[in-house]
């Protein structure tokens, strides 16, 4: 972690005033909780970018499966053709039976490698060693900071009562 402050507060809504404290500031911020702040978070900040993006990894996900099942239906009915008494070769009801799993199949998969993607997992990075954080302390950790800045930081979380507030320098 490169020049980073690490705000530890007991209460979420110390927490959500702080980070809208940064936010107004102009600083970016993660939060760190050991309980979701979904909720509070997006009505505080709007919804975050991953949500609003995730969604066209699906779409995409989805055009490509219907696409690919298709092909893959009527290429194999051409590459293995079994006369049936008269009927057509490429028949519509078996070639949407397969496009319509594969439309599943590939939207699905690419949810979740659209989510893996945006959550920015695996993370080697920001690794934060404090024992609090996560079990029963809610941190704001700001990256980043130059060091001229880290005053006005460090008066922003303790303004809005963190109880605690560390420094990382560059590693």
């Amino acid at each position: 972690m490169r020049n980073s402050l690490l705000g530890k507060f007991k209460y979420v809504d110390t927490l959500i005033k702080a980070a809208r404290g940064l936010h107004l500031a102009g600083y970016k911020f993660k939060i760190f909780s050991p309980i979701p702040l979904i909720h509070e978070i997006e009505a505080e900040f709007g919804p975050s970018k991953a949500k609003r993006y995730l969604r066209y990894f699906t779409l995409i996900g989805a055009i490509a499966g219907f696409i690919g099942g298709t092909f893959m239906a009527i290429s194999t009915a051409l590459l293995y053709i079994l006369p049936r008494g008269g009927r057509p070769i490429i028949s519509i009801t078996p070639t949407l039976l397969i496009s319509y799993e594969t439309t599943i199949l590939a939207g699905v998969l690419m949810t979740l490698v659209g989510f893996v993607i945006l959550a920015g997992l695996p993370s080697f990075n920001n690794k934060i060693d404090d024992p609090d954080i996560g079990s029963d302390t809610f941190g704001l950790l700001v990256e980043g900071v130059r060091e001229d800045r880290f005053e006005d930081v460090r008066g922003i979380l303790l303004e809005h009562d963190a109880y605690e507030v560390k420094s990382f320098e560059e590693d």
